[in-house]
């Protein structure tokens, strides 16, 4: 199904998107979640984009045939996939879907692949990044001599994935293949993902479902300082970006009266 197929063909870009945003799940449309614009809204040098949790599933799925497809083609047994170390916060929830096609749908014949976490830190908040990544804990299972998937949300400007691929093989690794969902251009130079299933515009916040909450409380503030009333604040989250109406009415209220 074509984006113009299930919208009609003069949907604004805004439409569209609140229509994917909203379908069933047998009416997602792989292609726009691949290439999606973020929503610009006033006085905001940021587009958001927020990813609903059928689209990330779709993507996991996506990604595990990926990887699967890599697992299976490798002649060399030491090229083969045995790690895979989750990258917290941003990564988990990716990843433990990812668990399930990884280790429980693993095809026979592959090694099983054996997860663990490795905790890093590169973002305030949006559009605010630390100077450098900062590691909050390290790698928490055994790595030495294997070829180890690092797994993550997105890859922004490349940085982290570059400072964790070195890490990684600083740490033991025989070899550190990386996956993300999501890419940006600045990434793709920086250091690529060798899975990925979508890419979006630089300036664009992803909102992935672990932190909708998180985007809300520390933008609005951003808003408000700007001049944006308690109702217009609203008004972007809903009619704008695409938060459901019961997100808004419970923290909008706690988060403009942060600042």
């Amino acid at each position: 199904m074509t984006v113009s197929s299930f919208t009609g063909e003069n949907s604004s870009p805004l439409d569209i998107y609140h229509r994917q945003l909203n379908c069933s799940r047998e009416s997602i449309d792989l292609d726009f979640w691949k290439k999606p614009q973020g929503v610009s809204v006033p006085d905001d040098e940021l587009n958001f984009l927020l990813i609903p949790d059928a689209v990330e599933s779709a993507a996991c799925l996506d990604l595990a045939r990926q990887v699967h497809r890599w697992q299976s083609e490798q002649e060399d047994a030491a090229e083969q996939i045995t790690r895979a170390l989750m990258v917290t916060m941003g990564g988990l929830l990716p990843s433990v879907l990812l668990y399930d096609h990884l280790v429980e749908g693993r095809l026979d014949g592959t090694p099983t692949i054996e997860f663990g976490t490795l905790g890093v830190s590169l973002y305030k908040g949006p559009g605010q990044r630390y100077e450098s990544p900062k590691v909050q804990h390290g790698i928490s299972i055994p790595i030495s001599g294997q070829t180890v998937l690092l797994l993550d949300d997105m890859g922004d400007g490349g940085g982290t994935l570059q400072f964790l691929n070195q890490y990684i093989l600083d740490s033991g690794a025989r070899r550190v293949l990386t996956l993300a969902m999501y890419m940006k251009p600045k990434a793709r130079t920086v250091c690529d993902a060798d899975f990925s299933f979508g890419e979006t515009p630089q300036d664009t916040w992803i909102i992935t479902p672990r932190e909708r909450i998180e985007t809300l409380v520390k933008r609005v503030p951003v808003w408000k300082q700007r001049g944006a009333s308690i109702e217009e604040c609203r008004r972007r989250l809903i009619d704008l970006i695409g938060y459901t109406k019961s997100e808004v009415d419970y923290y909008l209220g706690q988060a403009y009266n942060r600042s």
